[in-house]
């Protein structure tokens, strides 16, 4: 991994060879990831230094805080955010398979939603978006 870029906090890494690695810490298993990234505040907020762009996500202290990466809680490195994401999306992914397997639409048992002749089964969901206040 080479550092492209450091301007005012915000880093842009680039991925290459694997680093060596000195240490390996016990890792949290993915389902503790999903539950942390759970309970982790989203806010909205704007740069000092560039108070027209909008952006949306964790504080830093805060990120920090839940899983303890990075080397200050100031910033979060990009690296750690992919792996977390990467972690919670594998933990929803087995959810969903062991979900899929127990209610089937050719499961009896199944709730009436999940059975072909239904008629919401192939209906798309519809949601409005969110107003922004």
């Amino acid at each position: 991994m080479r550092i492209i870029a450091n301007v005012r906090g915000i880093v842009s890494t680039f991925f290459g060879p694997r680093p060596p690695r000195t240490e390996r810490t016990e890792p949290l298993t993915r389902a503790q990831i999903l539950a942390l990234l759970d309970e982790l505040p989203i806010s909205e907020w704007r740069y000092d230094w560039d108070p027209d762009s909008l952006h949306i996500g964790p504080m830093a202290q805060d990120w920090h805080a839940a899983f303890g990466y990075g080397k200050r809680d100031t910033t979060i490195d990009t690296v750690d955010a992919q792996g977390v994401l990467i972690a919670a999306v594998q933990e929803l992914s087995r959810r969903v398979q062991q979900l899929e397997e127990h209610h089937t639409p050719d499961t009896p048992n199944a709730p009436p939603h999940h059975r072909p002749d239904h008629p919401t089964a192939s209906a798309p969901a519809t949601t409005a978006p969110a107003e922004r206040p």
